[in-house]
Formats: structure tokens, C-alpha cells, sequence
């Protein structure tokens, strides 16, 4: 069946098209025939230095392998990344007892590659609702018996109890697809997400276009392992923070866990300038991060699914995909975006 186009329009060598999508949302596609057109009076973008750099001899591990190519035989060395599983678990006193009793409970068992720990718990117990600032931790480390780090412990401070029902939905969902639909919606809106800023024309197409190769550009881990996905935090064309991991929903939790943990950028409190980029599709649970963390602005390499976007819609989200140095399309809040010129 032949695609419908609803309308396009050339300006400047960048064309507008709105065609409808495999479920009836309609995205607005912006494209460019020369990043030199964009900016050539835009000037070099600046770094600020990563909170953290990734430690790559505790991300990878040195290999042997053998390589079948052109007919001939060679053993050479190499790096893999590196995937092992964390488990996390929550401490916490009941002070309805009668006996102050101490109580904990595995909140989750999930494969990650090891490094930022701490801040992917922070950022995932932050996405669950479970903590809304840093102060909700009483204390984060490591369980001293077990050598490898696999075993970590969160007390949270004194009079936060978790909701156990809670925990156990997530800890038998969450490694698979999540819940679904409108049940999905409904367990982040019980969450009670800080509301994302509404301020408009706060991000410039040209800035979004140079971001996909800026982030790739330090994706270490990658470059030596070729399996590692990426989330970065950016203001306008400055990379601000950059984490990775086997899997993209850690990789953005080490991202925002990193940002909760400076303590100057709490969810409720987080600039609108802010924007996240991640190296793969956006699902549910990707949207779910941000919203949580107060990011307003979402931008991925990949494609998001039908939940994603309609997750957007319902808490405001920007939500952008299929992003290069040649365009992006906009599924939900272009009106962050700022306009073409003329």
C-alpha cells in the first residue's frame, strides 16, 4: 500500500513532511541538505568535563578469538564488554512497630555492565518512585562479604518506607517488557512525576542535529567493544555527562542517577534547557526514566514505540527520534523546539 503524504515543504533546503504513522500518529520530519548551511555563523561546540569517565579495564575483558577472513586463519586479542548481574537491595526501619524493627527486601536483580553502580541504583530507585532526592538515602555500598560488587544495600533515611506491592510488581515485570498500555500509564501517573517545564523555543534544530555525532565521538566503552549502548545529558551543544552500559535503560539510569546524586538538580528542580540523548528506540520505560527525572526533552538515534509516544503526550514530553547530523523527526512538543529561520 502506497503511503500518504499529508503535506511537505521546502525552505531554505530543509524539507517539512507530515505522513501519517502504522498507528495514526502523525510526526513532523526535519531534514538538511549541509550541516555547513546550518552552521557556518554557529560557533565550535564546547565541553564541559564528564562528572565521570568510564572505566574501561572494569567495563571490558581481554579476549582470544579467532578471525576467519579472506580465506585465511588468525588468533588475535581483543576486548568484550562485560555483563554481570546486580542486586539491590532496600533497608529500612518500621517505625510502626513497637520495636523500631529493621526490614529489608531484594528490589531487584538486573545484568548490567559493572561501573556507576551506585548511580544506576540511584537512578532506577529514583524512576520507580521509590526516592525523590538524594536525602531519601540513609546509606549505598556494596555488601562487604561478596568480592566482585555484585550485592549492593540502600538504607533509606529515617520514616521512608517503600511500598512492597510496588516492589513486587516491578522486581517480576521490569526485566521483560514492563507492564502494558494503559496500565503502564497509570502506574507512572501513581508515581507522582514532577511536572516538566513548559517553557518554549528553548533548543535549536541546528544543536539537536550536531548531537548524535558529538555523543558518539565519546562513547569509549564502544569504541573498544562495539556493544555498549550510550545516554548523554546535554545542554544545547554541550555534552555535559556521558554514561554506558549493555543496556540502554542502565546507561540512562547511570545518567540521572549521576545528576541526582550532585544534589543540585533534583527532579522538581531540574533547568529546562536539559536534554537527554539516547543511542537506541525509545520504549515505555525510557520515557518512564525521564519523567521521572524532570528532563523534559528526549532524543534518540532509534525510532520509539506507540506506548513511548503516548506517554509523551500525557506528561509533555519532547519526544524526538531517528536522530543524525542530516535530521530528526518530532513526535510530541516541537514547540520546544526553536523555529526555522527564515
Amino acid at each position: 500500500m502506497q503511503q500518504k503524504t499529508y503535506g511537505s515543504l521546502l525552505l531554505d533546503n530543509k524539507w517539512i513532511v507530515i505522513v501519517p504513522l502504522h498507528f495514526e500518529i502523525k510526526q513532523v520530519i526535519f531534514q538538511t541538505n549541509s550541516l555547513h548551511d546550518l552552521y557556518m555563523n554557529k560557533t565550535a561546540p564546547t565541553f564541559i568535563e564528564f562528572s565521570v569517565q568510564q572505566n574501561i579495564d572494569e567495563s571490558s575483558a581481554s579476549i582470544k578469538k579467532v578471525v576467519i577472513k579472506n580465506q585465511k586463519r588468525k588468533l588475535v586479542s581483543d576486548r568484550v564488554i562485560v555483563e554481570q548481574p546486580l542486586q539491590i537491595t532496600l533497608v529500612w526501619v518500621n517505625h510502626h512497630d513497637d520495636n523500631l524493627s529493621e526490614h529489608s527486601q531484594v528490589f531487584s536483580i538486573t545484568m548490567r555492565t559493572p561501573g556507576n553502580d551506585r548511580q544506576l541504583i540511584l537512578g532506577l530507585l529514583m524512576s520507580e518512585g521509590v526516592i525523590d532526592s538524594f536525602e531519601d538515602i540513609a546509606d549505598i555500598s556494596p555488601n562487604t562479604t561478596e568480592s566482585n560488587n555484585n550485592l549492593w544495600e540502600v538504607t533509606l533515611s529515617k520514616g521512608l518506607i517503600p511500598e512492597l506491592s510496588s516492589l513486587e510488581r516491578y522486581h517480576m515485570t521490569y526485566s521483560s517488557c514492563g507492564l502494558c498500555g494503559t496500565t503502564s500509564l497509570k502506574s507512572l501517573e501513581l508515581k507522582d512525576p514532577p511536572i516538566l517545564s513548559e517553557k518554549k523555543h528553548i533548543l535549536s534544530i541546528a544543536d539537536i542535529l550536531l548531537m548524535s555525532g558529538m555523543m558518539k565521538k565519546q562513547q569509549s566503552l564502544f569504541k573498544v567493544t562495539g556493544s555498549s549502548h550510550a545516554a548523554g545529558l546535554f545542554s544545547g551543544n554541550s555534552l555535559l555527562d556521558i554514561r554506558e552500559d549493555i543496556g540502554r535503560h542502565n546507561a540512562v539510569d547511570k545518567l540521572f542517577g549521576a545528576l541526582l546524586e550532585s544534589r543540585s538538580c533534583e527532579p522538581t528542580n531540574i533547568p529546562e534547557h536539559l536534554a537527554c540523548l539516547v543511542s537506541s528506540r525509545i520504549s515505555f520505560e525510557i520515557v518512564q526514566k525521564s519523567v521521572m527525572a524532570g528532563i523534559a526533552i528526549l532524543i534518540a538515534v532509534g525510532a520509539p514505540s506507540d506506548l513511548a509516544i503516548s506517554a509523551a503526550k500525557r506528561f509533555n514530553l519532547t519526544l524526538i527520534g531517528f536522530t543524525s547530523e542530516n535530521g530528526f523527526n518530532v513526535y510530541h512538543g516541537e514547540w520546544r523546539l526553536q523555529p526555522l529561520e527564515p
